[in-house]
């Protein structure tokens, strides 16, 4: 502090201490970008790693591929995902990598539809008018036993079960159809969909079939797949539970890509695979149904050329919780309905930071310690957020994160939106970069809070708190009236021609199955006439209705449930546990699964709803009055008078008992991938693609665009490995060029396909030399700031304890690593010493190559620009070779100086950019030549140069220039070059010679 600046009023000394010894921030360490599939991570943006470690923590680790098992439950493991690898070998060795994980997007404008779309759909649609159909989604509904259809008028209720995608044919379900005395029993053995079928007792034999004579268990069914052809392709009894060996996710497949013929083989190919199975949900809604009591019909969930239940054509997008919605404020009971939003606030809600399905399968979010205003000063009340593990119980909760003591005021620091964060991004297609959105960054590293804008305006009553949720969108459900139809009198047999014997929609139904027009349930007490199906009947006077529930989470319905040893520890609301256990409900994440396409999947429309609605409104003593007996949640309670709040007239009451956290879930979330592809960005459909016509290579294309801008990821190398696409490796290499400080390593087009994207053999699946040559020679590429590399090699998963085979780009990327750890990066990442992939210079365990090169195979590469990776008898696997893809002669046609000009380039702009808004004048240029020329002397004492020099003077920067507010400077630069080719003579002489000569 300068004494100037002391305030002297009376005597004495003044001490200030000033410290000019901090030392400058050093610049962030640069490597290269990573385009490609992970296990899990944000999706389309790029993020920084700066360790394998922290790679892994976010991303997961990496997949070697081949692990089959329940794909649609717990995703794709079966093709490698080489960005994966290409990271942990650059990190191996240096400490930055800018990951960009894809996924499956589309672009602005492309109607749905139409061609370019993202997602999938299976590849034919359900005809719902008879059991001839032609493939679509099938669903299952299983409704109580018989015990129930004793008295007329009854509403049977029952759950959908099990959802079947067919790319072709029908699935029925075979058994026992009721007699014409509605006894349930003695009923003739048949086979069909759109009819009531007895659940399969420990006695029940299938007609024609070779069914297991071992006991059968509750709702258990026989099950009858066909092909086009009418041909049985699948035939089993089946049950919802998973200590059975007939657990309907053992025997039918699971696995989405064995019905696409592109990539499996036929002998294990399939016609149909198994989506989500919904166990706990039929657990609830169908209960006291022991073995040969419940009963289920098979109905198409699509109709004619209408495919909505099984279109999941869509980009991907991030999962949500549902509206986080407030108390009632009101005193008066009454009328009380949590989506009357004059009384019910809606006021925040959670995404994820990563778009996709993963976090919604892992993550859920609870509120807790919500406590009402403390003072008259600040109105708000305040309440607590818990990020947790969705895997575990209210009995042991695994909190990853937890921000306290949050409220709704906007001007508070404790304001969720500024605590939380709530920024996000938003690709612009025109302008091909992101926009942010939000005014707070992201605390957590896992969601964003979205606020409702009159809570963010401050606009609504300061007492708001949160006090319970929506559910999650799905589905509306269903209602079938058995009354009297075209004329018919109750229990009127059909006429001659059976057509009377189905009920066709209209208003026999009061929501129809989503996607289908006409539903066809045969309720008649008589056999069907010929030619109306395989369908039977099923005596319509034991009940009036058939109610069908689509899936939903159970709600806590008791503090006490679960054996919670405090009750007050109870979180309220929707639980993922089973229900005779503390143990993770395995079907909670098809529960979340992002519904068929529908425009929204967040919003109720037609044909959808909330699947629950739940509040702490809604909470009353099991005792009947306050302080005496354990919480109990019951739908209705308040409106009913029977509640907390309700008895009390204040939303206080429920809080001063000590209930004061509930949970919501993560919903909605989806990759935007077909699930049919082992490698949804297969080079197959990317050869045909263009940005409107394949979602694949848009999605590719976005991500390259994505890291265009240098100011926003900072990077020398650029790679998306495995993807070898002709236009969007151009469009790489463009990138790199047009930025000046990245070099593209790609990988070439060689004939080989990776086994994840054919059905050739080993043997017919090579790939050549001379179809590389050949294709990059064709491609004319003159470009220093690309590069190429052959053959494949095969690497060992040390994680994964497995053997695979990667391109060349990952073990590429691997010596740029190592070799300028060992030297410099401005030395050739080739040859024995630093191209050693035998010797780990890759950064991971090398084995063998594709191919094993000869010299003429390694000189027809090296003339094609194209790198060889060879392999030599006593030195083992080696990268020989250094090339660009630069035609033209010069520096720049070798690696090792294009490294060092990207290098020597960004180093000194970032020195410029310090002066940038200084006079224009010589004590400016000397500053700036006193950081080059020091810089400069540096990497040539590291040889990286064998000369330079910096001119910055009156004749650079003449008084034009300064007029023109422009500095101007000359950088001569004699870059080192690289030993390629050692000649040597070997003089034989005669004894009497002289070596002095």
């Amino acid at each position: 502090m300068a004494a100037k600046s002391f305030k002297f009023i009376s005597p004495g000394i003044f001490i200030d201490e000033i410290d000019n010894s901090e030392l400058p921030a050093l610049p962030e360490e640069m490597g290269p970008v990573i385009i490609g599939r992970t296990e899990r991570g944000p999706s389309m943006r790029p993020i920084k790693v700066n360790a394998f470690s922290e790679f892994v923590q976010i991303f997961g680790n990496p997949i070697p591929g081949g692990q089959g098992g329940d794909v649609w439950r717990d995703g794709n493991y079966l093709a490698p995902t080489y960005a994966a690898y290409a990271a942990q070998a650059y990190l191996k060795n240096s400490s930055a990598v800018t990951m960009v994980r894809l996924a499956g997007a589309q672009k602005t404008g492309i109607s749905h539809g139409s061609s370019g779309e993202a997602g999938w759909q299976t590849a034919a649609k359900s005809n719902a008018a008879s059991e001839a159909t032609n493939g679509g989604a099938y669903g299952l509904f299983v409704f109580p036993s018989a015990s129930a259809f004793t008295a007329a008028g009854q509403v049977m209720t029952g759950a959908l079960a099990a959802v079947w995608y067919l790319n072709e044919g029908s699935l029925t379900i075979s058994g026992s159809a009721r007699n014409s005395t509605g006894a349930g029993v003695g009923g003739s053995i048949v086979t069909g969909s759109g009819v009531m079928i007895r659940s399969l007792s420990a006695n029940t034999r299938v007609a024609g079939t070779a069914q297991s004579s071992s006991a059968a268990i509750a709702n258990e069914f026989y099950a009858v797949i066909k092909n086009n052809d009418g041909n049985i392709v699948k035939e089993t009894a089946f049950n919802f539970s998973p200590s059975s060996a007939r657990y309907i996710r053992k025997v039918f497949n699971t696995n989405p890509t064995l019905v696409n013929s592109a990539i499996t083989r036929t002998a294990q190919l399939k016609t149909y695979f198994l989506g989500g199975s919904y166990e706990r949900h039929l657990g609830v809604h169908v209960t006291g149904s022991s073995a040969g009591q419940a009963w289920g019909v098979v109905l198409g969930l699509d109709s004619g050329s209408s495919a909505a239940a099984a279109d999941f054509r869509m980009g991907f997008q991030a999962a949500q919780t549902p509206w986080i919605v407030s108390q009632d404020l009101q005193s008066a009971y009454a009328n009380y309905e949590i989506t009357n939003t004059s009384r019910v606030r809606r006021l925040i809600k959670f995404h994820t930071l990563d778009a996709g399905e993963d976090e919604m399968k892992k993550l859920k979010i609870s509120i807790v310690d919500i406590k009402v205003a403390t003072n008259d000063f600040d109105p708000y009340g305040s309440f607590g957020v818990e990020i947790r593990d969705a895997r575990d119980n209210d009995n042991a909760p695994v909190v990853l994160e937890r921000f306290s003591g949050c409220n709704l005021n906007p001007n508070s620091n404790k304001y969720i939106a500024r605590v939380v964060g709530d920024q996000y991004l938003s690709w612009n297609d025109t302008e091909r970069r992101h926009t942010l959105f939000g005014n707070y960054p992201n605390a957590s590293q896992y969601v964003r809070v979205e606020i409702n804008s009159d809570v963010d305006a401050g606009v609504t009553d300061p007492a708001l708190l949160p006090f319970g949720s929506y559910g999650p969108i799905r589905m509306k459900s269903w209602t079938f009236n058995s009354g009297a139809v075209a004329g018919l009198p109750l229990g009127t047999a059909p006429d001659a021609s059976g057509q009377n014997a189905w009920v066709r929609g209209g208003s026999n139904v009061t929501q129809p199955v989503p996607g289908l027009s006409q539903i066809f349930i045969n309720i008649s007490g008589n056999a069907v006439a010929a030619g109306v199906g395989d369908s039977y009947p099923l005596n319509r006077e034991w009940f009036t209705q058939l109610k069908a529930v689509y899936p939903t989470l159970p709600l806590r319905a008791s503090a006490s449930a679960g054996g919670v040893p405090n009750p007050l520890d109870a979180y309220f609301g929707m639980d993922s546990t089973q229900a005779s256990n503390n143990r993770h409900d395995e079907s909670y994440s098809d529960v979340l699964q992002v519904l068929p396409y529908s425009g929204d999947s967040f919003n109720t429309a037609a044909g959808t709803e909330y699947s629950y609605l739940f509040s702490l409104d809604d909470l009353s003593s099991s005792a009947g009055m306050a302080g005496t007996g354990v919480a109990v949640w019951v739908s209705g309670s308040r409106a009913g008078g029977t509640s907390y709040t309700a008895i009390s007239g204040t939303y206080k009451e429920v809080l001063d008992e000590g209930y004061n956290r509930f949970t919501v879930p993560l919903y909605g979330g989806f990759n935007g991938l077909d699930i049919r592809d082992k490698e949804p960005f297969n080079n197959t459909d990317l050869d045909d693609g263009a940005d409107t016509t394949n979602y694949g290579y848009y999605s590719i294309k976005r991500a390259i665009d994505t890291v265009a801008d240098p100011e926003v990821a900072e990077y020398n190398l650029m790679a998306a490995p495995g993807i070898w696409n002709e236009s969007l490796t151009a469009h790489m290499v463009e990138v790199c060029e047009a930025r000046g400080d990245a070099l593209a390593v790609i990988d070439p087009s060689t004939g080989f396909y990776a086994e994840t994207e054919n059905t050739k053999s080993a043997s017919t699946n090579l790939g050549s030399v001379t179809t590389a040559v050949t294709n990059m020679r064709n491609r004319k590429i003159n470009s220093s700031y690309g590069c190429a590399y052959y053959p494949w090699v095969q690497i060992r998963d040390n994680i994964g304890n497995s053997l695979l085979w990667v391109p060349p780009s990952i073990v590429a990327l691997g010596t740029f690593s190592s070799a300028q750890k060992k030297s410099e990066l401005w030395f050739a990442p080739a040859g024995f010493t630093r191209g050693g992939l035998t010797e780990g210079s890759a950064g991971l365990p090398v084995l063998q190559t594709r191919e094993r090169l000869t010299s003429k195979n390694r000189d027809d590469l090296y003339e094609a620009n194209i790198n060889p990776i060879a392999t030599f008898p006593a030195e083992g696997i080696v990268i020989f070779g250094q090339k660009t893809l630069q035609v033209t002669p010069s520096a720049l046609d070798r690696i090792n100086v294009r490294r060092l000009m990207i290098y020597v380039k960004k180093e000194i702009s970032r020195m410029a950019a310090t002066l940038l808004f200084d006079q224009n004048v010589q004590s400016t240029w000397d500053r700036f030549l006193n950081k080059v020329n020091p810089f400069l002397r540096s990497v040539q004492a590291r040889l990286g140069l064998t000369d330079f020099r910096v001119i910055l003077d009156e004749t650079t920067t003449t008084p034009e220039l300064i007029d023109r507010n422009i500095m101007y400077a000359k950088i001569l630069l004699k870059p080192a070059r690289a030993i390629e080719f050692i000649a040597l003579d070997f003089v034989i002489t005669n004894t009497g010679a002289s070596f002095e000569d």
